[in-house]
């Protein structure tokens, strides 16, 4: 059982595209083990040697991702509404009327 040799993993698009929404959604696989398991995960999809191999990894990661999104601190994004709020504050300061007259 020990005998097999080590499989080497490699990181392919999926490993990336994980990595990125990691850094989007401001969560380090340092400090995460969530996210350091989606990472291996996707690594592991990466490199899967079969459909079924693929499958799980991908099933696995989607489970992943889903506690790591859940976990993620808030992004501090703001609505529709606060975009149009915030508009209607600058047209309406002192400094927006100048040319207004």
């Amino acid at each position: 059982m020990g005998d097999a040799p080590k499989r080497r993993l490699r990181r392919g698009a999926v490993a990336a595209a994980t990595t990125a929404e990691l850094a989007e959604l401001g969560v380090d696989p340092a400090a995460n083990a969530q996210a350091a398991a989606a990472l291996r995960l996707a690594a592991e999809l990466d490199s899967a040697p079969d459909p079924k191999a693929a499958a799980t990894a991908a099933r696995e990661l989607r489970q992943a991702m889903q506690v790591v999104r859940a976990a993620a601190p808030p992004k501090e994004r703001g609505d529709k509404v606060d975009e149009i709020a915030a508009r209607r504050e600058r047209r309406l300061s002192p400094r927006a009327g100048k040319g207004a007259g």
